[in-house]
């Protein structure tokens, strides 16, 4: 039995303006249930192309919960973490001024003064996804030294040969 906590209307409007077929599907077996109570969990759940105890565990739900939390939640979000958003960024602002002074900042260096912020070691992980959730990325160094002489470096393009040779058997 579903408890009429939306009109029919109301429960087709939702079904038409869910963002996933997951979504959907919850909402149109509330539809299906509500609009014919004849038909049994096992029909619905065969229309919708769920199990019998989808259909049961949505309907209890629903009944318990009420329209307004039967929306499907993402699951993302920081659940588990170390440091707060804000010790984060600070923690990357130091890395970056050391960063514009020439020193190369890797992961490794991330996890290091990640520690010494927190006072305990942190997984590897943890450097990574810190890096990632904050959009740094992998930059290689130049090809050529920034301040270097383009006339030796064009010379030494001349006169080195851009093959191999074996050595020679004597």
């Amino acid at each position: 039995m579903i408890r009429p906590y939306l009109t029919l209307d109301e429960i087709s409007f939702r079904m038409k303006e869910s963002c996933s077929i997951d979504q959907f599907r919850r909402w149109q077996a509330i539809y299906l249930r509500l609009k014919t109570p004849s038909i049994s969990v096992r029909e619905v759940a065969s229309i919708c192309s769920v199990s019998y105890k989808t259909v049961v565990q949505w309907t209890w739900l629903y009944n318990t919960n009420g329209p307004d939390h039967y929306a499907l939640v993402g699951r993302g979000g920081r659940r588990h973490f170390i440091l707060s958003e804000a010790a984060e960024l600070e923690l990357l602002q130091s890395l970056q001024e050391k960063a514009g002074r020439g020193v190369i900042v890797t992961a490794h260096a991330v996890k290091c003064a990640a520690e010494v912020k927190v006072g305990h070691e942190v997984p590897k992980d943890y450097a990574y996804d810190l890096l990632h959730r904050n959009r740094w990325r992998k930059i290689m160094p130049h090809a050529y030294h920034p301040n270097g002489n383009e006339e030796s470096r064009s010379s030494l393009k001349k006169t080195t040969r851009i093959y191999w040779l074996p050595p020679e058997k004597n």
